[in-house]
């Protein structure tokens, strides 16, 4: 199941990434969904490189670090998968902090959860979700995500 909503005014946005490579981020405690992704990835030929986390608080420290090191509009992962069920910050709390982050305003925010409730999508949406993809990644669904969100992939 894909939900999608675009949020972005994608013209100015697809100038200035055009020809320029970012990185997807997964954050993601299980290393059999990680893999998963990182093959569905690949099927769809998606080149961006990708920069796995395996929990909330090794991507609020990943955050931090962006913004110490290069301030708000700097190169920042262009897409980033976001488990809900983390050890340490849950999903919700991420895409909390990231709201408030300038930094990650541009990136492309997909929720990738178990958890399947109506409830839920709608608490990630308006947590600042772009998108939710249910586990197990259904390749289909991808290709549908990559084909609503163009402007973040790198395809070969």
């Amino acid at each position: 199941m894909i939900l999608a909503k675009s949020l972005l005014h994608f013209g100015s946005f697809s100038r200035l990434r055009r020809g320029v490579m970012y990185e997807i981020l997964l954050v993601e405690d299980s290393d059999s969904d990680a893999e998963s992704m990182e093959r569905a990835l690949r099927h769809e030929r998606v080149i961006n490189p990708v920069v796995r986390l395996s929990d909330g608080a090794k991507a609020i420290e990943y955050f931090n670090r962006i913004d110490h090191a290069v301030g708000p509009g700097a190169a920042v992962p262009s897409v980033l998968f976001l488990d809900l069920k983390l050890p340490g910050f849950n999903g919700f709390e991420i895409l909390a902090d990231i709201k408030s982050r300038q930094t990650f305003s541009n990136a492309l925010k997909i929720v990738f959860s178990s958890l399947q409730s109506t409830e839920e999508i709608k608490r990630a949406y308006a947590a600042g979700a772009q998108s939710f993809l249910a586990k197990p990644v259904n390749a289909q669904d991808l290709h549908e995500l990559i084909i609503t969100f163009p402007d973040y992939w790198l395809l070969r």
